[in-house]
């Protein structure tokens, strides 16, 4: 008889390794990017329904950080060769049954579904559909043959779903409708995500191109990819500009420092090497300029929220 595998227990240090709090950053300044919208555009504010879909969204994406683990592994996109970081690739260096980091997975989508059964009853069946909408898309940005995270759309899509559908969202179930300029207004917000996700594919080059992803800095090269990626940065901070001058004047008075301090990392940005090497650095790097414009942006949608 073929010996039994003997696997660790998924014990709760695990759990949260798995769940990566380092990444909820993006999801939380979603959320309150949505409630800070809604309280700009309608005056509408309620710390329980905003509680709920902080604590909803910060689940979808414990989800999506736990399933883009196990594929990575069934994959063997994450070896012990190409991962040196035991945080980074949890099932590479622990021994734990996949059945059980997969089923982990779905059981973080399956919480957020508790919450979410409170705010469908409060806030009615828009916020659930786009939330059911988002957690689709989850679950296919790690799964098949050809799943999203492996596809250009990569960038595109998580953005999209993070920086737009979660404000959306929550700007839905604070107005009892959809308001589709809730978009426009969070492509600061999309821009934050792709830039995130484009960072780490960028770090990722050589470890995809042998994995068969076919991601934005692999189709391009990392000498493209990397104009690219200074240009994205440019962009995001002429989309805060401009937004907050022709639509939240009231906040312009925070622009000129906010934008200085943002430019000044993003400088040092562009000069990282943005290799496997220095993946920390620049994962770091982007996360802290993502924050600097973000909560700056919020900042000043409340402000226009208080004196417009």
């Amino acid at each position: 008889m073929p010996e039994k595998k003997e696997y660790e227990k998924l014990n709760r240090k695990l759990v949260i390794g798995f769940a990566a709090p380092n990444t909820w950053s993006a999801s939380i300044l979603a959320s309150v990017f949505g409630v800070a919208l809604s309280f700009a555009l309608k005056g509408l504010w309620d710390p329980v329904l905003s509680g709920c879909m902080i604590i909803i969204c910060v689940l979808m994406q414990s989800a999506a950080n736990t399933l883009n683990d196990y594929y990575d592994y069934i994959r063997k996109t994450d070896t012990l060769e190409n991962c040196d970081d035991p945080t980074e690739a949890i099932l590479v260096y622990h021994r734990l049954n996949p059945k059980s980091v997969l089923l982990l997975g779905f059981a973080f989508l399956a919480i957020a579904a508790l919450p979410g059964i409170w705010v469908t009853i409060k806030a009615g069946m828009v916020p659930l559909v786009i939330g059911i909408i988002g957690g689709v898309i989850t679950i296919l940005y790690s799964y098949g043959r050809l799943p999203i995270s492996s596809l250009p759309l990569g960038e595109i899509v998580s953005g999209f779903v993070m920086g737009g559908l979660i404000p959306l969202a929550i700007c839905a179930a604070f107005c009892g409708e959809v308001d589709f300029t809730v978009l426009f207004y969070s492509l600061p917000l999309i821009l934050s995500i792709a830039i995130l996700m484009n960072t780490n594919n960028l770090c990722d080059i050589e470890k995809d191109v042998p994995a068969g992803k076919k991601t934005i800095p692999v189709l391009l090269g990392r000498k493209r990819a990397r104009i690219l990626y200074t240009a994205l940065m440019a962009a995001q901070i002429l989309c805060v500009g401009a937004i907050v001058i022709f639509y939240f004047p009231k906040g312009a008075l925070l622009l000129l420092p906010i934008i200085a301090s943002a430019l000044f990392f993003v400088v040092k940005q562009a000069r990282l090497p943005l290799d496997a090497d220095t993946r920390k650095r620049a994962m770091a790097g982007i996360v802290r300029i993502n924050f600097i414009l973000g909560l700056g942006y919020v900042a000043m949608i409340i402000i226009q929220g208080f004196f417009g």
